[in-house]
């Protein structure tokens, strides 16, 4: 019985890949090929990238600069995508507010003392004032504004600023 059943499972897929072979074009469909497709995170060889500086505490935000360069190596390694831990994220929009990327920062504001010599302590974080945040994405992106928002107790991103930025 078990092999009987193999047998049919077989000639079914058989038959079925040679359906899926036999398809007309008219149900496949055609992609675009006007769009450029690039990637998300900027590539450690190229040296070209847009970079942006931004100081901040966490209720205010200002663009300190931004340039077109090569980006350093520690501001690639902390140029992530957006994950369940940030608490704060850097949004870049176009003109017409559609989001072009979104990269998460974490929490930079907060200091976190969790090691030995503060067993004993009530807090174990603390606010760090005034940050500077360096943000770098792929040269094909041109943003219009830098929208930061922060995510509050039910995972909701709020705004906090927005920046009109200088397409270059």
């Amino acid at each position: 019985m078990g092999n009987k059943l193999v047998a049919m499972v077989r000639i079914f897929l058989i038959l079925f890949s040679f359906g899926l072979l036999e398809a007309n074009d008219d149900s496949v469909t055609i992609i675009n090929q006007d769009k450029a497709l690039y990637k998300l995170h900027v590539d450690p060889l190229i040296n070209e990238a847009r970079i942006y500086k931004i100081v901040g505490d966490g209720k205010s935000f200002q663009l300190q600069q931004s340039y077109v360069g090569k980006p350093q190596k520690k501001d690639l390694k902390k140029t992530n995508l957006v994950t369940k831990r940030d608490r704060y994220i850097l949004k870049f929009t176009d003109s017409d507010n559609n989001t072009l990327m979104r990269l998460g920062i974490g929490d930079p504001f907060t200091a976190y003392a969790q090691h030995i010599g503060y067993e004993d302590s009530e807090r174990f974080s603390f606010q760090v004032g005034q940050q500077e945040i360096s943000a770098v994405i792929p040269i094909q992106i041109t943003p219009s504004n830098l929208i930061i928002e922060k995510r509050d107790i039910n995972d909701v991103f709020n705004e906090i600023s927005i920046i009109n930025l200088d397409i270059q």
